[in-house]
């Protein structure tokens, strides 16, 4: 399976979930949030292509994107690290 380098349509797209997700925030907990991002995650991949997209190649994109959200995650918390805010 290819590395597939992010879009301008990719982040788009991120920007709207995260946009979604902020609209809830008052609503929902960050482990329900987790939940229902999970379910989707799930239905997505029962959506996809059989013949071109397998269950280990569809689980195989989620494991590795969930990888790089966690290092991006961190990444954004070490650059905030130390500086304080009034």
């Amino acid at each position: 399976m290819n590395y597939v380098t992010s879009k301008p349509e990719h982040e788009a797209a991120y920007q709207d979930v995260c946009a979604l997700l902020a609209k809830h925030k008052d609503k929902l907990t960050a482990i329900e949030m987790l939940a229902i991002a999970a379910n989707l995650v799930g239905k997505l991949v029962a959506m996809q292509d059989r013949q071109t997209v397998t269950t280990d190649d569809a689980m195989l994109v989620v494991s590795r994107n969930i990888e790089h959200g966690n290092q991006q995650a961190i990444a954004a918390m070490t650059d905030t690290a130390g500086m304080a805010r009034n």
